[in-house]
C-alpha cells in the first residue's frame, strides 16, 4: 500500500489533526512517516543569522513534539525546510520517493488564498504520488 508518507506541521490545531491522521495511516500501513515544517526565509539576512532567526527554533519544537509523540508507535523522521510550506512538502515527497501525502484542508485564508493558492490546494494539483486531504475544520 503506502511505505512513505509525508505529512506537513505548522503546530496548528489542524495540522496537529493532519498528523494524527497520518500515524493512523502510517501505522495501518506499515509506513514510515515524514513530518515537514516549513519555515519562510524572509528575515533570514536582515541582521540575523539562520541560527537566530525565531520561526527555526520554534519549526525544531513542534517537530521534536511531534517526533517524541508518535515516534514509540510508528517509524518517524523528522526535516525542517527553509520555505514555502506547499513547495516544501513537494519536494520531500520527491526526493524521498514518498507514496503519499497528507496535509489538512485548513490552508491559507482571505484573499492571499486566491492569489497564491492554499497549501492544500497547491500540493492536491502538483503532487506525484497520492494527496489524503484530512478535514480538519
Amino acid at each position: 500500500m503506502y511505505s512513505k508518507i509525508v505529512v506537513g506541521t505548522d503546530g496548528s490545531g489542524s495540522a496537529t489533526r493532519a498528523v494524527a491522521r497520518a500515524v493512523e495511516v502510517a501505522r495501518s500501513a506499515g509506513a514510515e512517516l515524514l513530518v515537514v515544517h516549513a519555515h519562510p526565509d524572509a528575515n533570514v539576512g536582515y541582521g540575523l543569522s539562520a541560527e537566530e532567526y525565531p520561526e527555526i527554533a520554534r519549526g525544531k519544537e513542534i517537530l521534536s513534539e511531534a517526533e517524541s509523540r508518535h515516534a514509540a508507535d510508528i517509524a518517524v523522521r523528522t526535516l525542517l525546510r527553509n520555505g514555502d510550506a506547499a513547495e516544501s512538502l513537494l519536494d520531500v515527497a520527491e526526493e524521498e520517493g514518498a507514496d503519499l501525502i497528507i496535509v489538512g484542508n485548513k490552508g491559507m485564508a482571505g484573499a492571499r488564498r486566491f492569489l497564491v493558492g492554499s497549501v492544500p490546494n497547491r500540493v492536491s494539483h502538483h503532487a506525484t504520488c497520492d494527496v489524503l486531504i484530512v478535514h480538519t475544520t
